[in-house]
């Protein structure tokens, strides 16, 4: 009976012929290393997400009087374990982050950003800068200590526009804030408006950006570690079952990992100061973003004016998603690039530099390393034009053409 119902399904949906295009017919180069697994465990934390956070909003209240407890008491400790798919949804977020930088590093070194797939990056950078806002108003959602005033913190940042010499008398940033806040403080309106973008706007525009970013890659292929595109008809090996079993395996690697840090270390994504209820009149001792954007305001704070630091850190992201278009050199993957690699290895040093700068004071020591760090960043994406034009004529000098 059920060998008949899944065949009557399967004449009608062409399931099996879906599979055989797109799994077993498609094939990929047979180079492909662990760091392209990336990919895969990305979508599968950001399931996690989706389902867990269905189970959380069925019993979150949306209320700044009773948010905190609906977090801390009805779903930690009344509702059989919630506590658990909370702690999953509270560690998948930062895996799900952790991920992406690590994916978005993969893509740099293997210049995944190059002709045809310049499209495939800039949809994958709006992944990105989703997820980010995403993260954010989920933030703001337990209501707790930290969740409070590292929004207020978070929606004074464009007030920094205002300092500017001649927009500034505009007010733009003044305005902005106050949009974002839905008033001069923080209150009922700001947890409606974010519980709104976290639950629904943002999770749909992920989806729509992740299913484009997909059909983009599969429309183009998967960059070869080597940078040698491969003829799909005679070259490559099959996706399913090659591809797919050796990142099944990866990806049971990153689950176990994952649970791990569920049942055990929880301590690391729900800081103790986050289980006091907000309280507009007491500031806590240290207040900074979550890991995942202390590379951005170490950049704000350690320029000493506020308006060019807010440009500093936007430049970057706008560096990252044009990225493809400073890099136009015909050679392809650090592997066959030791200037870019270099450059490669400056920008992650500088990256982790930042982000470790932003867990520490804001001493003159610091704002300084903060500083120089800060250059080096931007200096990776400075040097892509003038690494491309050196490039192209040691290219041409061996005979390539841009033609080949």
């Amino acid at each position: 009976m059920i060998g008949r119902i899944g065949r009557w399904f399967n004449e009608r949906a062409k399931l099996s012929e879906l599979w055989q295009s797109q799994m077993v017919d498609y094939k990929v180069p047979k180079t492909l290393t662990f760091p392209y697994a990336f990919g895969v465990m990305a979508m599968v934390a950001f399931l996690i997400q989706i389902i867990s956070g269905i189970f959380l909003v069925m019993y979150y209240q949306p209320n700044i009087h009773t948010a905190f407890d609906s977090v801390n008491y009805t779903i930690m400790k009344e509702i059989p374990f919630m506590w658990l798919i909370r702690h999953i949804h509270a560690a998948g977020a930062n895996f799900f982050l952790a991920i992406v930088y690590l994916h978005i590093f993969t893509g740099i070194y293997y210049n995944a950003y190059k002709k045809p797939r310049e499209l495939t990056w800039i949809v994958g950078f709006f992944i990105y800068f989703v997820l980010l806002m995403t993260a954010l108003s989920g933030y703001l959602l337990p209501w707790g200590q930290l969740s409070y005033w590292g929004m207020v913190v978070t929606t004074e940042i464009p007030t920094s526009i205002d300092s500017a010499p001649i927009i500034g008398k505009l007010k733009i940033g003044e305005t902005i804030s106050v949009w974002m806040k839905g008033g001069y403080e923080l209150g009922q309106i700001t947890l409606g408006r974010f519980f709104g973008l976290h639950i629904w706007l943002l999770p749909l525009i992920l989806l729509g950006l992740v299913g484009f970013h997909f059909y983009l890659i599969r429309a183009h292929g998967i960059t070869s570690p080597d940078g040698r595109e491969i003829d799909k008809k005679k070259e490559g090996v099959p996706f399913h079952p090659y591809i797919t079993l050796k990142e099944g395996a990866y990806l049971m690697g990153y689950l176990a990992v994952f649970f791990f840090f569920v049942f055990f270390y929880m301590k690391h994504f729900l800081p103790a100061d986050n289980y006091d209820p907000a309280n507009p009149f007491k500031t806590p001792a240290h207040i900074a973003p979550e890991w995942y954007l202390l590379a951005f305001y170490t950049m704000f704070r350690s320029i000493p004016d506020k308006f060019l630091g807010f440009v500093v850190f936007n430049l970057a992201l706008l560096l990252l998603l044009i990225l493809p278009f400073l890099d136009f050199s015909p050679l392809r993957s650090a592997r066959n690039r030791p200037l870019f690699f270099v450059m490669f290895v400056v920008l992650v040093i500088s990256s982790m530099a930042l982000t470790i700068l932003g867990t520490m004071p804001p001493t003159p020591t610091n704002a300084l390393l903060g500083l120089i760090f800060t250059l080096a960043f931007l200096s990776f994406f400075i040097s892509m034009p003038i690494i491309s034009i050196l490039e192209w004529g040691w290219y041409k000098a061996k005979g390539g053409s841009k033609n080949d």
